[in-house]
């Protein structure tokens, strides 16, 4: 009897060491990282002091992921993680970390870069343990977005776990933009005596073949300049015809829709009160769909018309400037103007 109670004991202290070392299938939960993309994480990580361009998630006292979002400026994988890793040296956490691996991932239009570290944690004081942290850090990348990634843990385990909700970023499907070509007909157009500029997302007829004013761009980086503004310029017959697009890109990276509306609004009302103060004659109102300001002034017997506006990321000027005519010929420059995407 003793010994079938000694075998049943063994049976279940068996049982019990057995179901404890069962690695428990990990769940993981979808997360809005961006207005325009998604991660999978964890479930037993919850959002933790969060700020614009940053997010955090921690699970208990010792685990914690951070993702930061920013404009993509450089393609090199490579040289970014590396740069991204070697400047967290600073933290005590970091100091003495090993590379355990590096992997290089692809997902649709993200690409990306992962290195996994390890570091002792020395306990201080007598009778403390040294205990091993896993670090992770990685870069991904679309397009035009970066996420910068960093993740701690005291457990070893997660290596795997926190790759997978690395790889999971995705792009949410209704954000996929569609190609400039499928909204207008470039050779129909060209056909009808538009000049297009694809690039910068606009066509317009103009009696003058309309360039790129490098001699403007060059004063303005000579007076320390922003140079996100491309002045396109012609004289023709005695008319100047100007149009500026400059790109907020940067400024308005991981806005949604109402923020860019209300910066673009900012922006227009923060014109119409230096033309004020400038007491140069303006006005606001459509132009086309647009709102918009309309200006004027004139210097040296010749006068100025000129439109401003916002579209999404940027912001157009279209200005004529001659001694006769100037309203007619400014009407006509303006009514051929189209935003193509």
């Amino acid at each position: 009897m003793i010994q079938l109670k000694r075998i049943s004991s063994i049976i279940i202290l068996s049982t019990i060491i057995f179901s404890c070392n069962q690695k428990k299938e990990t769940k993981y939960s979808k997360k809005e990282l961006t207005d325009n993309f998604t991660i999978e994480i964890p479930s037993d990580y919850f959002s933790y002091g969060n700020s614009e361009g940053r997010k955090v998630w921690k699970s208990g006292e010792t685990s914690f992921l951070l993702i930061e979002t920013k404009f993509a400026n450089s393609t090199d994988l490579n040289k970014e993680i590396q740069e991204y890793s070697s400047g967290q040296d600073t933290k005590d956490l970091y100091k003495n970390k090993r590379l355990v691996k590096t992997e290089n991932f692809e997902n649709n239009d993200l690409k990306g870069i992962i290195s996994f570290y390890k570091n002792d944690v020395k306990g201080k004081g007598a009778g403390l343990v040294t205990l091993t942290s896993y670090i992770t850090f990685a870069i991904v990348q679309s397009q035009d977005t970066q996420f910068n990634i960093e993740s701690m843990t005291l457990s070893d385990n997660t290596f795997d776990e926190i790759a997978k909700s690395i790889k999971s970023i995705s792009r949410k499907t209704s954000s996929i933009k569609i190609p400039i070509a499928n909204s207008f007909d470039k050779n129909k157009a060209l056909e009808e005596g538009y000049q297009v500029f694809q690039e910068d997302g606009f066509m317009v007829k103009c009696k003058g073949e309309l360039k790129l004013d490098k001699l403007r761009i060059q004063q303005m980086k000579q007076a320390g300049m922003a140079d996100n503004s491309k002045p396109y310029h012609v004289y023709h017959n005695n008319t100047d015809y100007n149009i500026n697009v400059s790109s907020f890109d940067q400024v308005l990276f991981g806005k949604n829709d109402k923020e860019i509306e209300d910066y673009n609004k900012n922006d227009l009302d923060y014109y119409q009160t230096k033309f004020d103060e400038m007491s140069i004659k303006n006005s606001r109102k459509k132009f086309k769909d647009y709102d918009a300001v309309y200006y004027e002034n004139t210097q040296d017997n010749r006068t100025t018309k000129a439109v401003f506006f916002h579209h999404k990321m940027k912001s157009y000027m279209l200005q004529v400037t001659d001694d006769n005519n100037v309203e007619k010929k400014f009407l006509d420059f303006i009514d051929t103007f189209e935003i193509i995407n």
